[in-house]
């Protein structure tokens, strides 16, 4: 290998300030405890906490209380889901696909007002947010109730199946202000949801129906196929057999001078397979002819193509569409009156499919066809082939088999045995099936009936639930609404590539048969249900005493679960993506950067580790691991060094062995693939290198290399565990090579670099650059307990130089400076502080994009949080905590309501699952490390050692570790609040190294257990109890060290 140096190089940049103007008083808060964080007014408006159930599909709970995004019908991506990640720079205000929310009429000395429970409702309106509860209050003084809100959907860490319910609860307490009785009557609400997208290309007719049971009352939602017959024929309005566009309007260059040859179109047009034209020609945005084969050119032509007037006179608009999946921007749209009532779009591949739009509501009217491309980015474009009007659709699929098919209720529950107001009895629940106004606030809670059922294309219908209650002054009562979805068929288009997708549903279609059926579920279980998520809740932020800011950051990540990157299917299967609706496969290289579902719900990623990186994604004659399973089935270097690295997570979250002996053969095999790569057999990876910023890479590079040798080490402790001790010996014997070769070749005095490979010069590279990533497995060694990587006198240098010269105050000045690499998206802007992945302050950036230029170094200027927080833990992990929480804070302050979005982590595509790596910090702020089967837990307060506490997960359980330090003791406790811990060793830190072993007093509960076996290196001391003990729920293991 020969090593650029800094003599050699282009540009030599110091872009980062030194001074990153923090003050000593800025540090002192970093610390504070605080409170929760409450936002009011304008901070509102962005808020959407994911409050329905993990892997169910999405939906927001939005600052102001209301219900919003609404994406649990297995919608295909929006536009505002492309990999760009447009919503940090323009942040999505409330939405929703069909009208929502509750009414409260209060009803005072004769006189009635009725009012939106939200902020066009109530003056005063404040959110509080502790994901998974959210958290309003109303407020208004014309109003002479205040309401509070808990929402929610059941989250229980290690529970996954009652943590994937698909609903969420609304519990609102009513409390009379005035001096007088009010009457108040709370009116939830929502108009007909099912088959959304399918109602305007099928005849559907909406109902809805009252529901009862033990403990609910409400109403829920169907859709059921219309038969329609007509002897009327089909009229073909365009083939597109003419050349030139006779008969139609065109503006712009998208559409060319005429439609294209089937036979004319480039090869990677066809790469989905046949395109189903109609004919020998169709129409194309994709102007390939003019661009001369740039795909990229051909999707930037933006116009229209406008048809002639007709008169409306059969049901359908039947057109054959592909392309872009954007009905705003690159579609075929009908317009009636200068309105456009209605597009079809494609769905991000090239095959044009017949889609219906459905015209009922406008016959005899004048329309026009106008199809459009007004996007110019990827898939900037529309596919267009025959277009006729017809009665009857060519196939009517039954409903039951649409991603849209399915029930949606709202429905109102008891709440007895759960604390605080006297809750509602069914005695107090009006169930209005159908309401013929929901106009305004007043027509909701009043409205008498509406139809039993309508044709979907005319409207739809809204159903209501009532609780009524008559107060006294000071008096509160509090009700619980559940809202439950059942649409068990996902989109069996966008997931096309997975094992047995056209047979596979979601998985609850395995526990619940309609919606109505979940509810019957929530109601039985509540107080359970309801009971531990809100222990859970206590315990990560009530109960702790690090800082609000910092645990509501670490944990907000976790909400990712509950939008749609994350999918349950009924085999078991945990699907991902990498962020919502984009980028395919629970992807190795971003997936093992995220470490919340792992500690949360250690079933859904040990299922994963086994079912997919070791079953599906696996190459039983090589042991190369697919990135992205089914999706991708070439390895990537950081992804399969990081899945071994998880592998080992899964086996210490375990409960026993049985996990690690079912699977280690090709976990071994795994771990020899990547040997294999070890061309020179001394710990440094050679060779092509694929890796997480999308390009190979050649060379020896610091981060994917420390990541070897980390997995490297992992495969040696589980080797040691199933007593292949040969294999434990090549493994660590490889390791320590590489972590020599690091400090040796790779370190430049200041941080760790990448040496080109000199047969592979124009590869993308970050050569002398400074890496944010580049000790990413020092991360992992951390985390599991595993021997350092890095040297801790390099590492801290390394870390000081990275805070140095990445730090920013203002994003948009660095890449302002930074000529040499232009480009990047917004994960931070202007005067927005934050780390810059990589900087090259000895020069090199004119090399980083590679010979001719890949493009990828535009990554090189972006702000990624994953990132950011593995760095940060780093920090915290070696004593560098002041850093630690700058970075960190800096995330938080990115992430504020009053700018975006407070829990939505945008990379690519929104709620990323690199994100994720924000627990992490959490871990390195406890220095909390667990192995199940050996009964195994550590903790290490770095923040606050002398007065702590915090939650934490572990095999089979979780809680509160507890410490507290006097002149003479420090007492250290593990208290265990659900499930059950087996406790064999307990290791815990000590102010200093002892001059003595000290002595160790040991209790379970108030009952002295026998003494421990004590070992002490350094400030660490390893407590060995005589005989393990398993601790339930409601038990408290407690060691006191006497200190002096």
């Amino acid at each position: 290998m020969a090593a650029h140096g800094p003599g050699q190089l282009s540009g030599r940049q110091f872009l980062a300030p030194a001074d990153k103007r923090i003050s000593t008083a800025d540090i002192a808060a970093l610390y504070q405890r605080g409170a929760p964080t409450s936002c009011t007014g304008t901070e509102l408006r962005y808020i959407g906490m994911p409050i329905g159930g993990g892997a169910c599909g999405q939906v927001y709970l939005g600052g102001d209380g209301k219900l919003w995004y609404w994406d649990v019908s297995n919608a295909p991506a929006s536009p505002w889901d492309n990999c760009g990640g447009p919503a940090y720079a323009d942040p999505n205000l409330q939405f929703s696909p069909f009208g929502n929310g509750f009414v409260l009429r209060t009803t005072a000395h004769g006189a009635s007002t009725a009012r939106a429970v939200d902020a066009t409702g109530f003056a005063e309106v404040t959110f509080t947010g502790q994901y998974p509860l959210g958290q309003v209050d109303y407020r208004d003084r014309g109003c002479p109730v205040s309401m509070h809100l808990d929402a929610f959907a059941p989250f229980i860490p290690g529970e996954a199946d009652d943590s994937t319910l698909p609903a969420t609860v609304a519990a609102y307490t009513l409390t009379n202000t005035s001096d007088s009785r009010v009457v108040a009557e709370l009116t939830g609400w929502a108009e007909n949801p099912v088959a959304l997208r399918a109602r305007t290309g099928t005849p559907i007719t909406l109902s809805s129906n009252e529901i009862d049971g033990a403990g609910y009352r409400g109403v829920q939602f169907t859709a059921a196929n219309e038969p329609v017959t007509s002897t009327r024929p089909d009229i073909l309005f365009e083939s597109w057999e003419n050349p030139g566009y006779p008969g139609w309007t065109v503006t712009g260059t998208a559409f060319g001078s005429g439609p294209v040859q089937v036979s004319a179109v480039p090869d990677y047009m066809l790469r989905f397979g046949n395109l189903n034209a109609q004919g020998p020609q169709f129409v194309t945005s994709h102007d390939f002819i003019t661009a001369a084969g740039d795909a990229t050119l051909a999707d930037s032509y933006v116009g229209t193509l406008t048809s002639a007037t007709f008169t409306v006179s059969r049901r359908y608009v039947a057109a054959w569409v592909g392309g872009g999946n954007d009905p705003a921007a690159t579609a075929l749209k009908v317009v009636v009156d200068g309105q456009v009532v209605g597009a079809l779009a494609g769905d991000d591949t090239e095959p044009m499919h017949l889609r219906y739009l459905d015209l009922l509501r406008y016959q005899g009217k004048s329309a026009q066809i106008s199809i459009v491309d007004s996007a110019t980015g990827g898939w900037g474009h529309v596919n267009v082939s025959n277009i006729s009007f017809t009665d009857v659709p060519a196939s009517v699929p039954p409903i039951g088999t649409l991603p849209d098919g399915g029930t949606q209720s709202i429905s109102a529950v008891l709440g007895d045995g759960l604390p605080g107001a006297a809750s509602a009895a069914l005695g107090d629940i009006t169930v209005r099936p159908s309401i013929a106004d929901w106009s305004s606030p007043t027509a909701i809670a009043t409205s008498g009936p509406g139809p039993a059922s309508i044709d979907g294309a005319l409207g739809t219908i809204t159903g209501a639930v009532t609780a009524r209650f008559a107060l006294a002054p000071g008096e509160s009562r509090s009700v619980r609404f559940v809202l439950a979805w059942y649409f068990p068929v996902p989109d069996r288009n966008a997931l096309s590539f997975l094992t047995d997708i056209g047979t596979l549903q979601r998985h609850y279609a395995s526990s619940f048969a309609s919606a109505q059926s979940v509810t019957a579920y929530l109601a039985a279980n509540l107080v359970r249900l309801e009971t531990a998520t809100r222990l859970w809740v206590r315990t990560w932020y009530d109960d702790a005493t690090l800082p609000h800011w910092l645990l509501e950051r670490t944990l907000h990540t976790a909400a990712t679960l509950a939008t749609n990157v994350a999918l349950r299917l009924s085999d078991g299967r945990f699907y991902a993506w990498e962020g919502v609706n984009c980028a395919p496969g629970t992807c190795e290289h971003v997936w093992s950067y995220a470490h919340s579902i792992a500690r949360l719900f250690p079933t859904l990623e040990r299922d994963t580790r086994q079912r997919v990186d070791l079953g599906i994604g696996f190459h039983p004659d090589t042991g190369e691991i697919g990135n992205r399973a089914e999706a991708d089935r070439a390895w990537a270097t950081d992804g399969q060094c990081g899945t071994i690295l998880r592998i080992y997570r899964e086996h210490q979250l375990a409960p026993d062995n049985g996990f690690l002996q079912a699977n280690w053969p090709r976990i071994k095999q795994a771990i020899t693939w990547v040997i294999s790569k070890d061309t020179k057999h001394n710990g440094t990876l050679a060779g092509a290198q694929p890796n997480t910023l999308d390009a190979i890479w050649y060379g020896e590079i610091a981060w994917l290399t420390g990541m070897y040798d980390a997995a490297l080490y992992a495969g040696a402790a589980m080797a040691a565990e199933m007593g292949d001790t040969a294999f434990a010996q090549t493994c660590t014997g490889l390791a320590r090579s590489g972590i020599s070769s690091i400090a040796t070749e790779l370190w430049n005095g200041e941080y760790f670099i990448q040496l080109i490979d000199p047969a592979a010069p124009d590869a993308p590279n970050s050569n002398a650059g400074c890496h944010i990533d580049q000790m990413l497995g020092q991360n992992a060694a951390w985390q599991l307990g595993l021997p350092r990587i890095f040297d801790p006198a390099q590492a801290s240098t390394a870390l000081a130089s990275i805070y140095r010269y990445n730090f920013v105050l203002d994003p948009a000045a660095y890449r302002e400076a930074n000529t040499a690499i232009p480009g990047g998206r917004w994960y931070a802007m202007a005067g927005e502080p934050a780390m810059i992945m990589t900087t090259f302050p000895h020069g090199g950036a004119g090399e980083a994009n590679g010979n001719p230029p890949a493009g990828v170094a535009m990554y090189f200027n972006e702000s990624w949080t994953g990132q950011e927080y593995q760095l940060a833990a780093q920090m915290i992990y070696e004593g560098m905590v002041d850093e630690g929480l700058i970075v960190t804070r800096a995330v938080h302050n990115r992430y504020s309501p009053a700018k975006r979005n407070p829990y939505n982590e945008i990379e690519c595509s929104g709620h990323y699952s690199r994100a994720m790596a924000g627990y992490s910090v959490f871990l390195a702020a406890c220095g909390f490390s667990c192995h199940g089967p050996q009964g195994k837990l550590t903790f290490a307060p770095r923040i606050g050692p002398e007065d702590f506490a915090a939650a934490f997960t572990a095999a089979g359980g979780w809680g509160l570790l507890r410490q507290r330090r006097t002149a003479r003791h420090q007492v250290s406790s593990v208290e265990v609040r659900y499930g059950e811990v087996r406790l064999a060793e307990l290791q815990l830190q000590l102010p200093a190294a002892p001059a003595s072993s000290p002595r160790v007093r040991l209790q379970l509960d108030r009952r002295e257990l026998p003494a421990p076996e004590v070992t002490v290196t350094g400030d660490l001391i390893t407590i060995g109890l005589a005989t393990p003990v398993t601790l339930p729920a409601g038990a408290t293991l407690t060691a006191t060290v006497s200190l002096g």
